[in-house]
């Protein structure tokens, strides 16, 4: 049913009316079993979501289903089995879910108009998750991760196109908001891949992204971070990425829940040597809030006019027999009109990195995570991922139980 027949009701438009109704009519059987099977989806996310934090994988595995995935969500479910599959160390696993996500999103770009139909018989969750620009863009940093884990930089660096991509104006929209992590890491594997003039720019750009931070355009942070490099007395240096804490819940993102968290301090130590700090580029929560609010006004319109047009409906409906228009009113505004809060709720909040001296004879790290925001896992050894290339050692960590448990060799 097109939006414009909706709206060409209230106008008295009788033939449109007929049209209309007669439509709705015959779809609410079907309508309803779309409600009955969403509410029996074959994905528990919220049990596998806390599963996951608690460092259970196989459990939150199990609930979210080790086969196949299809339907409305299954961008939503290869996400958040992506993550699973990466925190406990299965990185091939995690970037074969992450691209079939990726390869999927390319193919909803195309405006569904069944789909658009349903949304105002139904409500927005009958479109297929794409996610919102900042998660599709992490959606490349993560499988950059996972590539760059096993050693493979010819699939990190296309992952780093696709970074940079994402994050056009035009491609993410002008108004979302940046992402300086996800920047740096692109910067980081193209300087490793021999791509030093991109690099440059992807790190200055960083730069300019955060105006307490100074990114050199080697990629070196610090409020002197030439200098910083030159007393250190070491060639080979150590890169890690961190993942930190829990992603914002929908109750936060609403104003509901609000916990005004600030990031842990980051140490890194090898044996009893400091090493240095890592700095936080990006926080997941100002991602996702400042997209919340850039999409409200769009969003309370559309359901207003929704929630219109279906009472206009039920009203007409109501003029042929009162009880079949208070049943529809009570189908389609009681029971269908729900908004639509899917989210990537397995990514952390914040996203960090560290670039340190690192000398020859250490083979791996600790992380020391201090501050109102450490998790329980406050303290970690870190022998795995440790990718070495050239001088340069990469590693990334998330503050999670059983971080990493299959190791890889």
């Amino acid at each position: 049913m097109p939006v414009t027949n909706l709206f060409l009701l209230s106008a008295g438009k009788q033939e449109v009316l007929r049209y209309s109704f007669q439509t709705l009519f015959y779809a609410l059987p079907a309508v309803v079993s779309l409600c009955l099977l969403t509410s029996c989806a074959r994905h528990d996310l919220p049990t596998a979501r806390d599963a996951f934090y608690l460092g259970n994988y196989e459990v939150a595995k199990n609930e979210i289903g080790v086969e196949g995935v299809d339907g409305k969500d299954t961008v939503l479910v290869l996400m958040e089995r992506g993550t699973v599959y990466q925190a406990e160390g299965e990185y091939e696993k995690s970037a074969l879910d992450f691209i079939q996500a990726s390869t999927l999103l390319d193919g909803l770009e195309t405006y569904s108009v069944s789909e658009g139909v349903e949304s105002w018989v139904v409500n927005d969750t009958v479109y297929s998750f794409e996610g919102e620009p900042f998660e599709q863009t992490i959606l490349h940093s993560m499988t950059a991760l996972n590539h760059l884990a096993v050693s493979n930089w010819a699939d990190s660096g296309v992952e780093s196109r696709r970074i940079i991509y994402s994050l056009r104006p035009e491609e993410r929209g002008e108004e979302y908001p940046d992402d300086a992590f996800s920047r740096y890491l692109a910067a980081f594997i193209l300087q490793m891949t021999g791509d030093s003039a991109n690099a440059e720019q992807q790190y200055l750009l960083a730069d300019e992204l955060l105006p307490g931070i100074a990114i050199s355009k080697r990629g070196l942070i610090g409020n002197n971070p030439e200098l910083h490099w030159e007393k250190s007395g070491t060639e080979r240096e150590l890169v890690c990425f961190f993942l930190l804490g829990r992603s914002p819940s929908i109750r936060e993102l609403r104003g509901e829940n609000f916990s005004a968290y600030s990031p842990p301090r980051i140490q890194l130590y090898a044996d009893d040597r400091y090493l240095g700090e890592a700095t936080v580029l990006s926080n997941v929560y100002d991602l996702a809030l400042t997209t919340w609010n850039i999409e409200a006004p769009a969003r309370i319109a559309k359901m207003a006019a929704r929630i219109a047009a279906k009472e206009i409906i039920a009203q007409e409906v109501e003029k042929q027999d009162a009880a079949l228009g208070a049943l529809t009113r009570i189908i389609l505004i009681g029971m269908l009109e729900r908004p639509d809060f899917r989210r990537w709720e397995t990514l952390p909040r914040w996203l960090a990195v560290a670039r340190v001296p690192y000398p020859d004879e250490y083979t791996g790290f600790t992380v020391k995570l201090s501050g109102s925001a450490a998790s329980s896992a406050s303290t970690m050894q870190i022998h795995n991922p440790l990718v070495q290339r050239g001088n340069i050692v990469f590693s990334f960590v998330r503050d999670l139980p059983g971080f990493n448990a299959k190791k890889t060799h």
